[in-house]
């Protein structure tokens, strides 16, 4: 059976309030575990916990989610702790927060917390209108088979990761980018477009679910890269050899130059995946803003049919990647 993200994160239940779930390295930035790993591991949470303390309610669905990251995590183990809010009919809310043991003082501290709105995506009923919307500009057309082979005329898979050990969360997928050639001149450095595939450790035959979605909608070549480091990007892409690279590498940093840590994630989910999953998404990243460190992003994911499955948005830090790198450790265990 084809993997998916609750492969990933084998959530484990303690009391009907409490799970625990061991954050992994190969899902980290750097000595931090991805923000988007952390999302999806509270989604899968949610939803395991109305699955099982409340399932009579029949609310399995996070539809929306806030989430403030408060602190760095860490790899290791991790504690979620979910408060019921307000369990409704039709609607239940959630107050999760995580949080990790220290090591100097043997306590626990918040590290990231927020709210989930549960329901029933597959059993809602009312009004719903044709509001016409699409992406401007508009992506550019593929043949997800031809693509799957690597022959598709507008799109190439992005094979060549600058920093791959800094970077292991994005071994986890595959990215497969705009060519070059194809690239529209009205189609600004702002916007990246990408068509993925869920490849948890390298397996190539992964699927994206709903419990994937805060993954997916924070993994994407890094917008700001494009501009204070455009060779690295096009190198990513393919545009590039081995051996220009190499020298590239060679001659400048010999690491990742900034880190972009995530101070808030929205997600609304509009569309439930198949239980078994989809092999294909398209995502769409842009920034308005990108100011005095501080930046914006809007993320907008489709299906195969062009059907709107979830829009995020984030706010955002640039910082030097040494940050990442200097932090203190903690036990790892409850």
């Amino acid at each position: 059976m084809a993997p998916t993200f609750a492969d990933v994160v084998p959530i484990k239940q303690i009391s009907s309030h409490q799970y625990t779930l061991d954050l992994a390295d190969e899902y980290c930035i750097g000595t931090v575990p991805n923000g988007g790993y952390v999302t999806s591991s509270f989604l899968v949470v949610a939803r395991t916990h109305m699955s099982l303390t409340h399932r009579v309610r029949s609310e399995p669905h996070p539809v929306n989610l806030h989430l403030e990251f408060l602190r760095r995590t860490s790899v290791g183990q991790a504690l979620f702790t979910v408060k019921d809010i307000k369990l409704g009919s039709r609607i239940s809310n959630l107050h999760i927060v995580l949080s990790q043991r220290q090591s100097h003082n043997d306590k626990f501290q918040d590290e990231a917390e927020g709210y989930i709105t549960m329901s029933n995506i597959a059993t809602e009923s009312g009004l719903s209108l044709d509001t016409n919307y699409q992406l401007y500009p508009p992506p550019l057309p593929v043949d997800l088979r031809q693509l799957s082979e690597g022959h598709d005329k507008n799109y190439a898979i992005r094979a060549n990761d600058p920093f791959p050990q800094f970077r292991r969360a994005a071994q986890n997928i595959q990215m497969f980018l705009i060519r070059r050639e194809q690239r529209p001149e009205n189609h600004p450095k702002s916007i990246n477009d990408q068509w993925v595939r869920f490849t948890p450790n390298r397996v190539p035959n992964g699927r994206w679910t709903n419990d994937a979605l805060g993954f997916l909608v924070d993994m994407f070549p890094q917008i700001v890269e494009s501009y204070v480091n455009p060779f690295v990007e096009e190198a990513a892409r393919g545009e590039h050899s081995q051996a220009e690279l190499k020298q590239f590498l060679e001659s400048s940093e010999p690491r990742a130059k900034f880190w972009y840590p995530t101070l808030v994630l929205n997600l609304d989910v509009k569309k439930l995946l198949p239980e078994e999953g989809v092999e294909w998404l398209f995502v769409r990243v842009k920034a308005k803003a990108i100011r005095n460190g501080r930046f914006d992003l809007d993320v907008e994911v489709l299906d195969e049919q062009g059907e709107l499955v979830a829009t995020s948005s984030h706010a955002s830090l640039i910082v030097d990647s040494s940050r990442n790198m200097t932090r203190k450790p903690k036990t790892g265990k409850l």
